[in-house]
């Protein structure tokens, strides 16, 4: 099993709950995977929930402690365990919460429980219409985080993908890149970032582990450090990142736009003279700019 199935399966199971507004009823949701669910307030800091059948009927146990977006996403990656009848590779059937946020050789079946539960969470037809509504800039994740109680990492994943410019999100954890999700937009251009090699020098997110003197930071950087063989037409690219120091991670929003197109061919207009600065229409027209004013 791959991706696109289990986004496919986790759709029909959001229509089949007949779920119309967000943030999602994850208690209407476990009700449809004949699952309860359990908060408790004496679980260990790092365990996040356990599940187990009993008697046809699911029991889903959730980490109270817990922040509440933490919480949620718990109980979908365990309902996701049960709709798509995949075995848990934790511990027993405890999850901890070192599992769900680290994607250090995480188990394919985890990984693909991760994508159902952030397509429950943040469902397609609600967040696609959001996201293509704003610009792009990690304020504009964080919003929608809160809007679908959402973890800013799940959000920033989905975010790239459904984003109607060429845009990826990165995470990395311990100086390695461990999970890119991009926009058909960046795929189309040939943008791919390579997973599991270091931070690339030159990027925002490396000076903010190396030199952290600040959580946040933007820039504009050569399309080259981020992509082998850079972007055609583009000599720069909008990066946006921010650390989550708890779990030794950075997320990294990169982005293009015509205003960084316009940047980068700005140095060949002296040549030219002034008729062949206005460039004849084609018919086709660019991206809307979605560049993150400083």
């Amino acid at each position: 099993m791959d991706e696109f199935p289990v986004i496919q399966k986790a759709r029909q199971f959001i229509n089949d709950a007949a779920i119309n507004s967000v943030p999602v009823d994850v208690e209407r949701l476990a009700s449809n995977a004949k699952a309860k669910i359990n908060v408790r307030t004496d679980m260990d800091d790092d365990e996040s929930g356990q599940t187990f059948s009993l008697g046809g009927k699911n029991f889903i146990t959730v980490n109270g402690n817990q922040r509440e977006e933490r919480q949620r996403f718990t109980i979908l990656h365990e309902i996701a365990h049960i709709v798509l009848e995949l075995p848990s590779h934790h511990h027993g059937d405890n999850i901890t919460t070192s599992d769900l946020v680290s994607y250090r050789r995480r188990p394919k079946e985890e990984m693909l429980c991760d994508v159902f539960a952030a397509e429950c969470l943040l469902p397609y037809k609600f967040f696609s219409r959001d996201v293509g509504n704003i610009d792009v800039s990690l304020h504009a994740v964080k919003e929608l985080a809160k809007k679908y109680k959402a973890s800013i990492t799940s959000t920033g994943s989905r975010f790239a993908v459904y984003c109607n410019a060429p845009c990826a999100f990165v995470l990395i954890e311990n100086d390695k890149i461990r999970y890119v999700s991009s926009s058909k937009f960046l795929r189309e251009l040939n943008g791919w970032i390579e997973i599991g090699i270091s931070i690339p020098q030159g990027s925002v997110a490396y000076r903010l582990i190396k030199e952290p003197l600040k959580m946040e930071d933007y820039d504009e950087v050569e399309s080259n450090i981020w992509f082998n063989n850079g972007i055609k037409g583009y000599e720069l690219v909008a990066e946006e990142a921010m650390l989550i120091r708890e779990w030794n991670q950075c997320l990294s929003l990169i982005w293009l736009d015509e205003s960084l197109r316009r940047v980068s061919q700005t140095k060949n207009y002296d040549d030219q003279d002034e008729g062949a600065l206005l460039k004849e229409l084609n018919g086709v027209l660019p991206w809307p700019s979605k560049r993150r004013r400083k």
